[in-house]
Order: structure tokens, then C-alpha cells, then sequence
């Protein structure tokens, strides 16, 4: 009876929530810099390891519901998939993402979704950028840092996130200065250029994530 079905199919979904997780966070870590042709190939592959052939996963009904994806919509992020993939990414990654933006569209929804948070914005040729990023670390403030080109080393010990813990108070090195770290501080960095490349050692500590492909 229909009872009967309903409870097989939770229980298949129960059992299969693992494994939806582990897709999940692979699509997040690896798969966001990419064209969405490759997101798909990948997704099936994974798919097949993990014997959920018969099942259908999808990263934006998983990681988020209807009325939040209208919201996005509604605040200016194009409704295609792959803009609703990289804005679920963007939101959820543990690593600092590298937005690659070059239409700055991603950028002006992410700025009306964080309206809420007080959020300063700069770039790395900015003469007061070092002073900036203290007050952001130090006070819990979202930073959009854009134009990047390269990653400065001032940014090493975030993006490694070496939080020095002593009792309840946290510090972190920026330049060479040891400053309070707050855990509301965000940080966002923007590009414009497609071609952006990182040194091998920068590369594994953001997430890349590409609205140009």
C-alpha cells in the first residue's frame, strides 16, 4: 500500500544520506571551478562508486530548499544551475572561496545576501588594505577583497586558519602583528580575470569557484 511505499522509500533515503554527504562535500571541494558538463560526468561517476546509480542527487535540492534558491533568484543571482551550485558553494565551503567573476554579477547578489552583516570591501592595492583587514579580523566584519590577482602572504595564516587559542581569546598573525581574532570575521575574495593563476602552495587553501564557465 501507499503507507508501505512511503516508508521503504524514507528508509532507502535514511540509509543513503551518508553517501549524499560525501557527494556533497566532494562536489563543494572539487568540483566548483568547473564547466558544468564536467560537474555532471563526475557527479554520474561518483554516483556509480558509490552504488546511488539508481538514485538521483542533485547538490541544490540537498543543500538547500526551494524558498532559499527564490530568495537568491529574487537578489539578483542568475537562476541557472551552475549559478545555484557555485552560490550554495560559496556559502558553505569551510576553505576562504576565490570567487572568479568577471561580469561582477555573483558579486553584487552576494552583497545584497550578506546585507545584514557589515561588510567592507577593498583590494590588495588599496594603501589602507592591511589596515582594513585588521579592523575586518579583529571586529567580526565580512571583507570582500576584489581585483585579486595573486594572494598576498598577508593572507597566509587565515586561509591556513592558524588561530592561536589562548583560554577564550583568539589571535592571528596578519603582517607582523598578533591581532584578536573574532569567529564572525568572513572573508570573500574576488576576481575578475578567468586566468588567474596561484602558486601550488596557495592553491589547496582556497575554493575556487567559476561563474565564467
Amino acid at each position: 500500500n501507499r503507507w508501505s511505499q512511503q516508508n521503504d522509500e524514507e528508509t532507502r533515503l535514511i540509509q543513503s544520506l551518508p553517501k549524499f554527504v560525501i557527494l556533497a562535500s566532494a562536489f563543494v571541494t572539487y568540483l566548483a571551478h568547473t564547466a558544468e558538463d564536467v560537474r555532471k560526468h563526475n557527479v554520474r561517476q561518483w554516483m556509480n562508486l558509490t552504488k546511488l546509480s539508481d538514485q538521483m542527487f542533485d547538490l541544490t535540492s540537498f543543500m538547500s530548499t526551494e524558498s532559499e534558491l527564490l530568495k537568491y533568484k529574487s537578489e539578483g543571482l542568475p537562476g541557472d544551475e551552475l549559478s545555484m551550485e557555485n552560490a550554495i558553494t560559496i556559502l558553505n565551503s569551510v576553505q576562504y572561496p576565490l570567487i572568479i567573476d568577471p561580469s561582477r554579477q555573483a558579486t553584487e547578489w552576494l552583497h545584497t545576501n550578506l546585507m545584514d552583516k557589515s561588510v567592507e570591501i577593498t583590494n590588495p592595492q588599496d594603501s589602507k588594505f592591511g589596515h582594513t583587514l585588521e579592523l575586518a579580523v579583529r571586529f567580526g566584519k565580512t571583507l570582500f577583497i576584489q581585483e585579486i590577482d595573486t594572494i598576498d602572504p598577508i593572507l597566509y595564516p587565515l586561509l591556513r586558519q592558524e588561530i592561536i587559542t589562548q583560554g577564550t581569546r583568539k589571535s592571528v598573525r596578519i603582517g607582523d602583528k598578533i591581532i584578536d581574532y573574532s569567529d564572525e570575521f568572513k572573508l570573500f575574495l574576488i576576481t575578475r580575470n578567468p586566468d588567474i593563476s596561484l602558486a601550488p602552495d596557495c592553491e589547496s587553501l582556497v575554493t575556487r569557484v567559476n561563474f565564467t564557465v
